[in-house]
This record gives structure tokens, C-alpha cells and sequence, in this order.
């Protein structure tokens, strides 16, 4: 699992690639792009009187294939669930969503950047992320 800090928010950039018709009257406008190539799993965030908590449901996804990035405002999880199908089969239902995936979770509260805890066992990611000092009730 590869972990990384940042001492900035965080704000996803959108291309505006595409193309654009001559007389366009929106094109002076930017694009955003609404449907994203990544699915997103589910997770539980709860707060306690001295952390935020967040569980992560990754069953199938190796360690070495996670990101977890933190900002000051927002906790962003990224990764790659791999898929190998047979080469002899004939599916008639596939349900289970593979390749790239991304979480993104507001943080509600100021962090303990330097006391952030991960584990990631059974196919669920564990993150702790104490609440700074100033912050707890």
C-alpha cells in the first residue's frame, strides 16, 4: 500500500478535451466530464470523540495495488482490482466490478497527519485518522 501526504486541498481537475463545433456558443465554457472510468467501493466513515474512522470493502485487491493519498480536506483511495478470465469461458453473469477504482471521502474535521494509521486484512482496508488536539470535543 502506498501512502502519501499533501499540504494542499484537494480539487479534481477534469480535461476538456473533445471536439468542438465552429460557432459553438459554449465553448468558451469549460466541459466537465461526468461519467468517470472508475467504480467506486463501498466504505464506512464514522467519527469518534478522537478520530475519524474509515473501512473500506476491497476483497481481491493485493496491498501493493492501493493508494492512499491524504489532503488537508479530503481523503482519496485509488487502485486496481485485476481481471484474468479464463480463455475458454462463456460468462452469463458478471456482477463483481473490476479495474480502477477511486474513493474519495470529505474529512469533516482537522487531522493528526503524523498519527494516521492503515491496515488492509481480509479484504478490508482499516484507516484511522486522529483528530488534532484543537478539534476534539
Amino acid at each position: 500500500m502506498r501512502y502519501r501526504r499533501f499540504s494542499y486541498r484537494f480539487a479534481e481537475v477534469t480535461s476538456a478535451a473533445g471536439i468542438r463545433l465552429l460557432g459553438d456558443p459554449w465553448a468558451a465554457l469549460p466541459r466537465v466530464n461526468v461519467a468517470r472510468p472508475q467504480w467506486r467501493p463501498a466504505a464506512d466513515l464514522y467519527e469518534t470523540s478522537s478520530a475519524l474512522m474509515i473501512t473500506v470493502e476491497l476483497p481481491g485487491v493485493s496491498e501493493d495495488q492501493i493508494e492512499v493519498m491524504l489532503y488537508e480536506d479530503a481523503l482519496v483511495i485509488e487502485g486496481v482490482r485485476r481481471f484474468e478470465p479464463p480463455s475458454d469461458a462463456r460468462y452469463h453473469s458478471a456482477e463483481i466490478r473490476y479495474g480502477p477504482f477511486r474513493l474519495e471521502v470529505h474529512l469533516p474535521s482537522a487531522i493528526d497527519r503524523e498519527r494516521v494509521t492503515a491496515r488492509y486484512e481480509g479484504g478490508f482496508l482499516w484507516i484511522t485518522l486522529p483528530k488534532l488536539e484543537m478539534d476534539r470535543p
